[in-house]
Formats: structure tokens, sequence, C-alpha cells
């Protein structure tokens, strides 16, 4: 089959590329032509604007042009005609062609003119309206030149003439009005004041006739004259003049526009304005709570940085010269206006009547919570919180509120710490007032408070207080940053005021016993003795919602605390009765052994660079104590110190003190101390001791020996010596804080305590009974009389100032009388046990840490814990009688024989597991022999006796006569 070719062969086998000359190739692609087609379409839009924007500036400038060519016309014309013209005329030109630079000379001639024609001018306003028109922008022109001097009183001459009509005056308000009269107002011409506060208040004349737009006039005045800095001339001129023009139905128009506004800037100005303004016969009502609710929320920014209100023991007696900045002094002026007594009985009676409504006790906790950031005591600086903080329907009403609010759940943490709010105010309100009427004068209020609360209220109380406490706790020292609460003022206040209100509730139980046993003990609280002791935690300070902890001392070489050991250390400062009795001693005695070196090497080092033998004649136990062993001979008491007793006859004791001769010192000497024969110490009536308020009279140098005292009882609790000192609870309350409260006068005076409560609960007129604010001090026979405040003896007690006598009076006799005597008795026994320590107490609890458990000895747990030695074992004949003999003594004897054998007559702390050594009973030989005691080994040594009658006498013998080294 042939085949055809359809294609030729000449020959060349490469394929060679095409040549083409036309130049490149103009075939776009899509994008490209669109993006072509945008960008032109984008230059003839541009072009177009310029185009118009062009016509548009050629337009204003053949405007401004024609009109400056007309104004300077009319400007002409009105210098030629000027005297062949009518007033209106010339009116209309000047407001025509008028310019600030060239022509307020002018304005200010022919405002002279106008106001010879003000009579004819004022009937006709209201009904021609072009001249009313005219007037207005007239009277504009005139505000705009009040600031130049020269043409002052005739352009306010004016503005008076002419703005006294609803529409005029409203049109220059939506002009400036207030703002001009602002400016002019703060220049300080006085000649014109009384011209400019009356137009001023002229717009309230009219705020009937405005109807709906009052509001602007309200919001202008506020602007202008209410919210900016107040000067001193609206404090001394303007305030007093409108609050004797207004009265309480355009006042209270005032407080109903400031109650519809949802927030107000800067408020601390126009709070003092709202309550300077009020007349004298206004009655308050929600409307005006709320607004002073709102007003005063930003008050606690005008303290100072350094609150120097709270009292201390340790505060200066002599006042230097304090600088006192601005905001210090608004603030003084806030407490003297919201202290005064009209307003305070008005707001009380508004809130008994009202005390079922719950917007208004709303609008009554936020604004008593504003006042308490204000002050760290803002209860005993306002009268109103004062009162209320005495109210027991209002602490009722609150508590109810939070019951509620309870009763969904309520759980403080992270996310509800913004959700509840609400509930955070009420809780803070309510934690400052209950703590205070609590602490006020407790016992009879506490069964007032019982009356309040019932038992299961404080039961349930606690409960929630305590569980929001450690809620709180955990808060304000996150596990990470990312769920860190940012600090306010408000949170800060919360976290304080609910630990300040468990604590209370804590002191309180321990008196009304309202919760079950073990109740506070919190079951979550990690705490590692050694490791507390080690890194010092005590004597570090905590920062809640900082997670910062600032150190007294440079302790840099140990690793910081990880915010498990901050939570601790915020429970042991703030809360410390969270943690069990028992583990707090083992605590204080872990952190006073480690107080002398870190590890056994270090301490023992201390030990024997330390070690002093102090020779003590039992003739002058206490003088020669306070010779060798006082802050000037022995400035650190903690090392180890050997007594060497020499007897009556002028020789040495028998013994060698390895320890147990020292207790025997010490509580002698403390004995001695407290003796009241003394004068250091006085008794109670139930026989308990605290300091000699007229100790001056008696001893010259009182607090050196008040010092060294205290340095002795420190000296006993760093060694574990149990001392039989029974002191008064307000003195031992002392110790530990600043100031005792009113609650503790009972155990100090329980005759004068009733007779205060009798004075608080008198229903009839207090000024009857003939007090003043004076009482009588006996200075060792010779009667003085003592004012309580300054020039007290001609200010009467009355109805309204007996609760300020009442606590004047208990702090006089709790505080001030004995204050010289305490803080020496707490330096001294700082120095030794650091309070910080001694914090982990309660009064109570400190007075066990000092003198033992007052229960009945456990002789069940005294024998488990006995050794014996020689021949004697537990089952020895002479042992089962000798415990038969024990067990049949009176309290009293079986303390004797305690005292006889560990020089102490009350048990340790935690049992006689802790007794170190162990009580031992020794076989001493024939019955021919008298029992003898070792008390630095805690050794009692028994001779063998058969019969019981003769085992119990010679016991008796020995332990009544207390000498066991002497019969020996």
């Amino acid at each position: 089959m042939a085949f055809k070719m359809n294609y030729s062969f000449e020959g060349n086998t490469k394929t060679r590329p095409e040549q083409n000359l036309s130049g490149a190739s103009k075939k776009l692609t899509r994008d490209t032509l669109l993006q072509k087609t945008q960008e032109e379409r984008r230059k003839r839009q541009e072009q177009r604007l310029k185009l118009k924007s062009a016509e548009f500036l050629q337009s204003h400038i053949r405007s401004y042009l024609v009109r400056k060519h007309i104004k300077e016309q009319q400007r002409n014309e009105y210098n030629q005609l000027a005297n062949s013209i009518s007033i209106y005329e010339k009116l209309k030109k000047l407001l025509f062609f008028y310019d600030s630079q060239t022509d307020p000379f002018k304005l200010y001639t022919l405002a002279r003119e106008i106001l010879r024609i003000e009579n004819e001018i004022n009937p006709i306003l209201s009904t021609n309206t072009q001249l009313c028109w005219t007037v207005k922008r007239f009277l504009v022109l005139c505000m705009k030149n009040f600031q130049n001097r020269e043409m002052t009183e005739v352009m306010l001459k004016c503005v008076t003439a002419f703005s006294d009509n609803a529409e005029i005056i409203f049109y220059l308000i939506r002009k400036g009005y207030y703002s001009y009269l602002r400016m002019i107002f703060d220049i300080r011409l006085e000649q014109y004041l009384q011209e400019i506060m009356s137009l001023i208040y002229r717009p309230f004349k009219y705020l009937n006739d405005l109807g709906p737009s009052q509001d602007l006039v309200l919001t202008e005045f506020c602007n202008d004259f209410l919210k900016p800095t107040i000067t001193s001339n609206i404090k001394m001129y303007l305030i007093p003049y409108l609050k004797e023009k207004l009265d309480s139905v355009y006042y209270d128009k005032l407080i109903r526009y400031l109650n519809s506004i949802y927030y107000i800037s800067n408020g601390n100005s126009i709070f003092y304005c709202i309550l300077a303004l009020e007349p004298l016969d206004y009655e308050p009502n929600y409307d005006s709570i709320q607004v002073l609710s709102k007003l005063s929320r930003g008050m606690y920014r005008l303290k100072p940085s350094l609150d120097l209100t709270e009292d201390s023991d340790y505060d200066d007696d002599d006042d230097d010269c304090i600088l006192i900045s601005d905001d210090e002094l608004l603030l003084s002026e806030y407490l003297n206006i919201l202290n005064n007594p009209n307003k305070v009985k008005k707001w009380l009676h508004l809130f008994e009547y009202n005390s079922d409504d719950d917007m208004m006790l709303s609008a009554y906790i936020q604004f008593c919570h504003n006042l308490l950031l204000v002050y760290k005591d803002s209860i005993r600086k306002y009268l109103l919180l004062y009162k209320l903080g005495l109210s027991s329907i209002f602490l009722k009403k609150i508590w109810s509120t939070i019951s509620k609010k309870r009763s969904n759940d309520l759980q403080i943490n992270c996310p509800s710490l913004v959700s509840w709010k609400d509930c955070h105010t009420q809780l803070s309100v309510f934690c400052d007032m209950f703590t205070f009427y609590t602490e006020t004068l407790t016992d009879k209020e506490n069964s007032d408070t019982s009356e309040t609360f019932t038992q299961d209220d404080l039961h349930m109380m606690s409960k929630l207080l305590k569980s929001t406490a450690i809620d709180l706790i955990e808060i304000a020292f996150p596990m990470c940053k990312q769920s860190s609460v940012a600090v306010t003022p408000e949170i800060s206040h919360l976290y304080q005021s609910c630990l300040n209100c468990v604590k209370m509730l804590y002191t309180l139980d321990m008196r009304k016993q309202f919760c079950p046993p073990g109740f506070w003990i919190a079951k979550k609280v990690p705490i590692s003795l050694s490791d507390i002791a080690k890194k010092n935690y005590l004597h570090k300070t905590s920062i809640p919602f900082g997670g910062i902890v600032s150190t007294y001392e440079d302790d840099t070489q140990l690793p910081p605390l990880s915010t498990i050991e901050q939570r601790s250390l915020a429970i042991l400062q703030e809360l410390p009765f969270l943690v069990p009795f028992n583990t707090r001693v083992l605590l204080l005695r872990e952190l006073c052994r480690y107080s002398l070196g870190e590890n056994e090497y270090q301490r023992m080092h201390h030990e024997l660079m330390n070690d002093s033998t102090v020779v003590i004649r039992r003739n002058y136990l206490y003088e020669d104590a306070f010779e060798k062993i006082s802050q000037k001979s022995e400035s650190d008491l903690r090392h180890r110190l050997r007594i060497q007793f020499i007897n009556n006859v002028g020789l040495e004791e028998a013994g060698i003190d390895g320890g147990g001769i020292f207790k025997e010192f010490i509580n002698e000497v403390l004995k001695t101390a407290f003796d009241p024969n003394r004068g250091f110490f006085l008794m109670t009536a139930d026989n308990a001791l605290y300091p000699n308020p007229n100790v001056n009279l008696i001893v010259e140098n009182f607090t050196e020996h008040y010092n060294f005292i205290g340095r002795l009882v420190g000296k006993a609790i760093f060694e574990n010596i149990l001392v039989d000192l029974p002191l008064a609870e307000f003195f031992l309350a002392k110790l530990l804080v600043d100031r005792a409260s009113a609650c503790y006068l009972k155990s100090l005076d329980p005759v004068l305590y009733r007779n205060l409560l009798y004075l608080r609960d008198f229903n009839g007129d207090v000024s009857d009974l003939g007090l003043d604010f004076t009482t009588v001090n006996n200075d060792l026979g010779e009667t003085r009389i003592m004012d309580l405040k300054p020039n007290g003896r001609n200010i009467p007690v009355t109805n309204e100032n007996r609760l300020e006598y009442i606590q004047r009076l208990a702090d006089l006799k709790l505080n001030g009388q004995t204050k010289r005597q305490c803080v020496a008795f707490r330096d001294g026994l700082n120095s030794v046990v650091p309070l910080l320590w001694l914090r982990l107490f309660n009064h109570k609890e400190l007075q066990v840490i000092i003198g033992g458990d007052t229960q009945e000895i456990d002789l069940a747990d005294m024998r488990a814990h006995t050794v014996y030695s020689g021949d004697f074992t537990a089952e020895h004949p002479t042992m089962l009688m000798f415990w038969r003999i024990l067990y049949s003594f009176t309290d009293i004897q079986k303390r004797q024989l305690l005292k006889f054998v560990t020089s102490c007559s009350r048990p340790p702390l935690l049992g006689f597991k802790e007794l170190n050594p162990q009580f031992c009973i020794q076989s001493s030989g024939t019955e021919n022999r008298m029992p003898t005691a070792s008390t630095c080994l805690n050794l009692l040594k028994i001779p063998i006796i058969k019969d019981e009658e003769t085992m119990r006498s010679k016991i008796l013998g020995a332990i009544e006569q207390q000498a066991g080294f002497e019969l020996s």
C-alpha cells in the first residue's frame, strides 16, 4: 500500500525559535485588567472630588468676601448714622457686623443706651418675637464680654435687666450662661458677687415653666458650679446664698435630677455642695439617700496615704506640726457636715420608717460602705455609722439580705467576685457594724445580741463568715498570676472586715458557746512546724491580693514563700484559732528553739558561749534578780541561766542547777514581783492581777521594773516553765493588742461596768443624773478629779453624748491609766518572746501558756508517763500504794506534790508526755527516811514503806514543807 507523505523535508532537523519584531506582547491577564480599571475609576473620582472641593472653597470664599464687604458697609453706615437711626436699628446692625477684636466699644456704648430704655423693652419682650430674638443674641454678646474688666459692670447689668424671662433664660443656658458666670465668679470681683449670684439663681425661678427643659438647666448648673473644683468664693458666698434662696422644692428637683444620672464624675465636689446646700426644712427621701450613696463613692481618695487616725499605746503624746492638704481639709469639712445632729436624726428617722424597703436598705448600705472606706475607724468618726452600728434593726436587715443570697448558694470565689459585688458590699458593712456592735460594752449587749440574733443565727453567721474568710485568703494569694484579682479598696476592705468579724465571733463564742466543739478548727490548713520556724514565717508581712511578702530582716538567703506557705502565714497571723491549740503550742516551742540556732550544733554553741551562773540570796530574791538579770545587766535572756541560791544563814544551798532550780527561782521571783504588797500589781475583785495605775507614786523608775518583770515572764514562756500567775483578762488582752476594748471593763471593775450599762440603757433624761465628763481618782488616799476631755468638768452628760462618755471613761480605765506600765511590760516580754509569736493565741490561751491549765491533774496520764528506777517497778507494792494514796488526794495536794517534784504546781500543757526529763520515781532506802525530790531531774525519791498511813503522812509532810533538797 502506498504511503503518502504530507510534509516536506529540507534536510534541517533542528527547530528554530520564531522571531517577532513587533515588541512586547500586550496581552493582559484578568486580574491586571481589573486592577487597572479600578485605578482609573479612583482617579476619576478623585478628580471629581477636587473639582467639588474647589467649587466649595470658592463658594465660601465668595460668601466670606461678600459678607465681609456687607459687614464693612454696615459698620460704616453705623458709624455715619449712629445719631440718626433708632437704637433697635443700631442693635440689629451691630449684631450683624460685630467683631470681637474691633467692636467691643461699640457694644459697650450701645449697651449703655439700651439700659436707659429698659422699661420700654421688657414689657414687650413676651409679645414681640423679633425683638425677643434680637435681645437674646445681644445678651449672648454681653456674656462673652464678661471678662473684659472695663465692660463687666455694664454687661452684667444688661444680662440682669433683660434675662428675667423664661424663654430668654433658657436660650442663654443653651449658649453657655453658667459657664460664663463661673468664669467671672472665680475672678474674685467682690463688687459684683451679689449680682452674679442673683443671676446664678435666676434660672431656678423658671424651672416649673421650662418643663422637660429643666434638666438642661440643672445639667449646666451642676457641670459649671458643682462638679468643678470648689473655690473659696463658692464655699464662702455662693453656697450660703443659694442655701437661703433654694427652698425644699427646688432642692428636691436637683436631687431627683442627680438620681436620674447613671454616672457622675468628680463626685467629691458635687457631694460637698449637695450636703451644704440642703435646706434646714428638707426631709430626706429615697432619692436623696441614693444620691448620697452615688456621690460619696470617691471619698476614700481624699484620705492621706498614711492613715494617722488609729490610736496606739505607742503614739507620741506631743502633737507635731502636720501639713494638711486641700483634700484633707475637704474631708474634714465632710466630717463636720455629715455629723450634723439634725441631718443624722433625719436619716435615722427615714430608715426606721422604711426599713422594710429593700431599695432604701440598699442605698443606706452603699452610703455606709463609702464612709467606711475613708478611715480605719470610720464608725467612731461618723455619727451616722455610730448610730446605725448600735441599731439591731439595721444589722438584722443586712443579715437577712445576706442570708437570702446565701440561700442561692453564695460562695466567694474568683468568678463570683464580680457577680456578687453587691453582696460583697453588704458583707463588708455587716462585718464592720456587727463587730462594733458586739465590742461595745459586750456582756449586756451580748444579751441584746442574743435577742437580735438567735444562737442558730450566730452559728450560721460564724459558719458563713469563716468559710468566706478562708476563701478570701485563697483568693488573696492565688496559685497563679492568671487567677489573681485586681486590688481595689473595696476588696481590700472586705478582706480585713471579714477577718476582723470572724475574730470577733470567735471571741464571742468563747463566752456564748453557740458553736459546737471543734467548730473553729479548719481541716485544710497545712502547717509545717519546722519550715515555719526555719524560715521565720511570723516575722514576714503578707500583702493580700498582691502575692508580695516583705520581711523585717534580711533573709534573702532563704527561698521565697510558696503560695501555700503565704496562705498558712496569713491564717497564722490573722486567724490563728483555725489551727489547733496544741499545734500552735508546738509551733511556739519550735520558734523558740530555732531562735537559738538552725541546728543542734549552733544551739549548743550558743548555749556554751552564753552560759552563766547568777547568785541569788533567798532573803532578797527580787532585789538580786532585778540587779543581775535586768535589761542593763543581761541584754539577752534567751540563753541558759544557772541559779545558785544563798539560804537564810548565808550558805550556798545544796544541789546543782540542771534546770529545776532555775524553774523554782523564776516561780519565786515572779511570785514576789506580782505580790500586791510590793505595789507593782493590784488584784481585781476576781483575784486577778493587773498593773497598779498609781505605781508612779511608789517607785520612781517603775518602767524599768515592769520591763524586767515582762522579761521574766517571757523567759518562763521561752523555757516552757509554767508560773502560777492569774492575770486580769484586760491586761492579757493589752499584751496582745495596743488597746483593750470596752468589753474587758468587766474584768477590771465589775461595779463600774454595771453602772455604765445602767447609764447606757437609762430611759429617762441622763442630764438629771448630774454627770459631767470627769472621773474621780483615788491616789493613795488623795482624791483627784480628772477631765475625760478638754474642759470636761463643764460639759454635762446628756442622752446625745452618753455613749461618748462611756467610751472615754472605759478607755481611761483600761488603757489610759496603765499605758506606760503595759508598754514597758510588753517591751520586756517582746525582748525574749516576740509578740508576733504570742499573737498566735488569744488572751485566755495566753493565760494557759503562762500558768498552765487550771483543770484537775489527769493522774491516769501522769501514771502512764511515769518511769521507775532503783528497786521500783510499776507493779511494786510500794508503787501501787503510792498511786492509791495519790488518787485519794485533793486537787490542792496533787498540785503540791507536782510542785514538790517539778517546781510547778500545774501539769505540762500537752500532757505529761512532754515533761523533760520524764516524771521518775526512785527508791531511797528504808522507811525511816523522808520523801525527797530533785526538781532538775523531775525525780521523786520515796523510801520503801509498807504501811499506807505512814506513807501518806510522810508524803504530805514533805510536800507541805516544799524542801526537797534540804530533806535529802
